[in-house]
């Protein structure tokens, strides 16, 4: 186990409001789990409401205390598209007065070349693009709740070692550059475009992390970001991806080595609760953390010192296109 174990190392964390998207399986399950077994009100989002239901009664039946503890509350969140992340955002804004902890943990995995009708690479849109745009609406609510007397705000933010292979030639220079092909036309669906895309996609979370305790800072907000590396753990979503690349027999061996869900949320509920980390914020604060609560360095590409900047005011450029006129 973990030097930080979820089950016993997450202190009482009632009273406070948490956010995890991506939240009906695997690592986001797994969060959404705890952090409500330790006092917190958590919202968990899925893209349907039948999604919801089965996951809030999932947890219930994990937990019987939950139920009917107002602790598990949903929200709708569709992240291929810009405009319903915000309009989740402000559906939330309507319902609480408080976020202590938001976790962008949805993401799509490596698939195929499409392009949404907004204008940007679907997997770009739902792993960079919509949660920045999400995490931005909520932000005004999460510095004020950071003015609260004993409050500890923090946005934490999974990225995956995968972006270690990210490619040299990747760029952020114009918005192009967020419906990048990553290979020739003939080979957008090939392995190597996927995989390419998808360490694209996972290299924006770092930079957008790392960029935004940077503005934090600067405005002297005392809200945490970080990104990390949760580890190899065998969930649905890992076995559903070996069954799509032909490897499905590979499962009972991927299992038997990979981490277990709860082993996959330990480094997650370190960044988003250890008193360790706001203790020892100089350290913690923008950095890319690795298994168990480690901090880590980046690949080449997410190290580049221009980048996170870049990539704001790209991102910037790109959303304000979209909710201006439906497309860029």
């Amino acid at each position: 186990m973990p030097r930080f174990n979820p089950i016993t190392d997450i202190p009482d964390l009632t009273g406070r409001v948490a956010l995890v998207t991506g939240a009906n399986a695997g690592l986001g399950y797994q969060t959404v789990l705890q952090l409500a077994n330790h006092g917190a009100k958590v919202y968990l989002t899925t893209r349907s409401e039948a999604k919801a239901r089965d996951t809030i009664a999932r947890l219930e039946e994990a937990n019987p205390a939950l139920k009917g503890s107002g602790r598990l509350q949903s929200l709708l969140l569709d992240l291929s598209l810009v405009t319903k992340a915000k309009a989740a955002a402000e559906e939330f804004l309507r319902r609480e007065e408080r976020l202590d902890i938001l976790i962008n943990n949805a993401h799509l995995p490596a698939t195929d070349f499409e392009v949404t009708a907004e204008g940007l690479s679907t997997i770009f849109a739902t792993d960079h693009v919509s949660p920045f745009v999400f995490t931005s609406t909520l932000l005004p609510l999460m510095e004020a709740t950071a003015k609260l007397p004993g409050a500890d705000v923090r946005i934490i933010t999974l990225s995956s070692d995968m972006q270690s292979t990210a490619l040299a030639t990747t760029k952020f220079d114009s918005v192009e550059d967020f419906r990048d092909k990553c290979g020739p036309d003939d080979k957008a669906n090939g392995y190597s475009a996927k995989f390419a895309r998808y360490a694209q996609a996972k290299t924006a979370n770092i930079l957008f992390a790392k960029e935004l305790q940077r503005r934090l800072d600067e405005a002297g907000v005392p809200i945490l970001s970080i990104s990390l590396h949760p580890g190899g753990a065998a969930t649905e979503g890992f076995e559903n991806v070996l069954r799509k690349m032909g490897f499905g027999l590979l499962w009972p061996l991927a299992s038997w080595i990979l981490m277990s869900p709860l082993q996959g949320v330990a480094t997650p509920l370190f960044a988003a609760t250890s008193p360790e980390v706001r203790r020892d914020e100089e350290k913690y604060k923008g950095q890319y953390l690795v298994p168990y609560g480690k901090v880590g360095k980046p690949g080449p590409v997410a190290s580049r010192p221009e980048m996170p900047g870049q990539l704001w005011e790209l991102t910037e450029k790109a959303v304000k296109e979209i909710l201006e006129s439906g497309k860029v």
